[in-house]
């Protein structure tokens, strides 16, 4: 049989385990959302919420170790009952401050699964249910008659003022409280969490039609992992308090470093598949806008492939001669056509393909400006017999 004591000892060292990992992941989230601040807006509604999980989970960290510290150490051995009574009653101070820190880091964890699923809807009446389950959470106190709903204030104030069965926390009289509280997180999370994945369930669908890789694909497998993970661990909490197991304090120390994972590793999760989007298309548009270099005739790679190379071309020309046609006013009449203030001025001849010299290859190029009258049909003016010359331009 689990005794309370040992639970504490191996749910503090659990806990510190996993809480290690959620500030690596909180130093990874908060440079994937704080990066590039000046190219794009920062969501610091989100930023706030991780920074607030990571003090919270921190602050009932520190409250785990001190409990601990009394309950072995200090006070626990010289209270009535030892120090397993001591870790029973759930009205002592760092009990009710526990269970306060916890029900918080619920209350932003729902918060930010149900402000998720309106981004994606964008319709308010797709998350009035989560809502609801979240004001259920969160709820109202009447001072004088007590918590009127089963709700997180609810709980903390039924622990804070137990008088009967106060070293028993499956009584009823505190009972009833954690049992709707596990319930209705698990309601409204879950609902949240289906609610997101199903909307990017389909719109994943939708664009695969058009691009192969997409992103929702990734965002939709880390959304479904989070909240299953999420689900299970308070799933098996409330399965461990319904069967009145000492093991529900253990699972109830590890929720808290869970909460700040599972927020965590979406943010981390979505921004690194970003990245590799940005990443593959970079890469393919750099494909797409490079020219190999030329490195001679047939030259291979060591992976069998061929490298390309520039194309050789050799401009055979054909020019029909009359002595009757002048290039000088071929040349000033084509100007005429392309700009008519240009008739007015002298301009030079145009050079001759035959009076170039070099060959055309690997390594030569022409003057831009000599290919300009390629694609002009010859001017008006020039008498329908006489000679054009093909290689004009070239």
């Amino acid at each position: 049989m689990l005794t309370l004591s040992a639970a504490g000892v191996i749910s503090t060292t659990i806990e510190a385990i996993l809480y290690g990992y959620s500030v690596f992941m909180f130093m990874l989230a908060m440079w994937i959302m704080l990066r590039d601040r000046k190219k794009r807006r920062v969501n610091w509604w989100m930023v706030a919420a991780g920074v607030a999980l990571l003090l919270f989970s921190t602050a009932e960290m520190a409250c785990n170790i001190g409990r601990l510290y009394i309950g072995l150490l200090t006070v626990g051995p010289t209270f009535p009952g030892g120090s397993n009574a001591f870790f029973a009653e759930v009205s002592e101070t760092t009990f009710v401050v526990k269970s306060c820190l916890y029900n918080t880091q619920t209350l932003i964890l729902d918060a930010v699964v149900i402000y998720r699923t309106y981004i994606v809807w964008q319709r308010i009446w797709v998350v009035i249910a989560p809502c609801i389950g979240w004001g259920g959470l969160f709820g109202t106190l009447d001072y004088e008659v007590g918590p009127s709903s089963a709700t997180s204030i609810g709980l903390n104030w039924a622990l804070a003022t137990a008088s009967q069965h106060k070293n028993d926390v499956f009584a009823a009289e505190t009972g009833r409280w954690i049992t709707a509280l596990y319930a209705l997180t698990l309601a409204t999370n879950l609902s949240s969490t289906l609610l997101l994945a199903s909307r990017i369930w389909t719109i994943a669908r939708r664009s695969a039609q058009y691009r192969a890789n997409s992103i929702f694909t990734p965002v939709l497998r880390v959304i479904i992992e989070s909240g299953a993970i999420y689900s299970m661990t308070i799933t098996a909490a409330l399965i461990a308090f319904v069967v009145q197991s000492p093991g529900v304090y253990v699972i109830l120390d590890m929720i808290s470093p869970i909460i700040s994972i599972v927020f965590y590793m979406l943010i981390i999760r979505v921004g690194l598949a970003g990245e590799r989007a940005r990443s593959s298309n970079n890469d393919s548009s750099t494909h797409r806008n490079t020219t190999w270099p030329s490195s001679g005739r047939g030259a291979r790679r060591t992976d069998g492939s061929y490298v390309m190379q520039d194309l050789k071309v050799e401009i055979t020309q054909v020019i029909e001669d009359d002595s009757d046609f002048d290039p000088h006013s071929h040349h000033s009449a084509l100007e005429s056509v392309l700009d008519p203030e240009l008739g007015t001025k002298p301009a030079p001849a145009p050079q001759r393909a035959d009076e170039e010299s070099g060959d055309i290859g690997e390594g030569s190029s022409r003057d831009s400006d000599s290919f300009v009258a390629a694609a002009v049909p010859p001017p008006l003016g020039v008498a329908a017999g006489k000679a054009v010359d093909r290689g004009y331009g070239l």
